[in-house]
């Protein structure tokens, strides 16, 4: 048995946890140490996991991630602070095949917080692109009050008024609908939204060009 799994054989993520200062409650579930948690999104006990950020692993993992350290240096932290009766014969090197398994890990864990943190940010991002083209519909539309006919049937017109409903639907999902359609949404038409955005400010600067000039 090697050091990683004696360690696991003696403590969990929770009496780790807890033993560093996490509050844990009944039912096993705490605030994330790992972000900005407010409510209570990580459950935690012989290993953990968290909904909101997605994070998770063993007792080892876990204070590796608290402290910043690698996986062999948060064994040796938790046999030191535990006095577990795992005996120690200095630290040797990793073997290369434990090298490259704490490399691989690690770089997946940097993959998936660099794709976490491109959806949040691109989700906030078209969230206010698709309000502000509500508010160009809106302003087209109270400018359009009493203009010549050519001017509001005019095709620009009518590609506005056939976003509107797709964009007060991708709204919705972006505001209120599960994390899964927001990531379906963020993978399959971001450029869509971008697209449409873009062409409802056009074809209303395009409006508002032509009813000033036609005034």
């Amino acid at each position: 048995m090697n050091i990683f799994s004696e360690v696991k054989e003696h403590l969990t993520a929770r009496q780790a946890a807890e033993y560093y200062g996490l509050k844990v409650r009944r039912n096993g579930t705490a605030c994330c140490p790992f972000h900005d948690d407010k409510h209570p999104s990580m459950k935690i006990d012989k290993n953990y996991h968290c909904f909101a950020c997605g994070v998770g692993g063993d007792v080892i993992d876990y204070v590796s991630r608290m402290f910043g350290l690698s996986q062999y240096d948060a064994a040796f932290k938790l046999i030191g602070d535990f006095s577990l009766p795992i005996e120690v014969k200095g630290k040797t090197e990793l073997n290369a095949q434990e090298k490259e398994r704490i490399r691989r890990k690690k770089a997946e864990q940097e993959r998936i917080t660099r794709i976490k943190e491109r959806f949040e940010k691109w989700c906030n991002e078209a969230v206010d692109i698709l309000r502000d083209s509500l508010s160009e519909i809106k302003s087209v539309s109270d400018f359009l009050i009493g203009k010549p006919p050519d001017i509001i049937f005019s095709e620009d017109y009518a590609q506005i008024l056939h976003a509107e409903p797709l964009i007060n639907y991708w709204l919705d999902i972006l505001c209120m609908g599960e994390v899964s359609e927001r990531q379906e949404l963020f993978l399959k038409d971001r450029k869509k939204v971008e697209e449409i955005a873009g062409k409802v400010c056009a074809g209303g600067k395009r409006i508002m060009g032509c009813s000033r000039g036609s005034a």
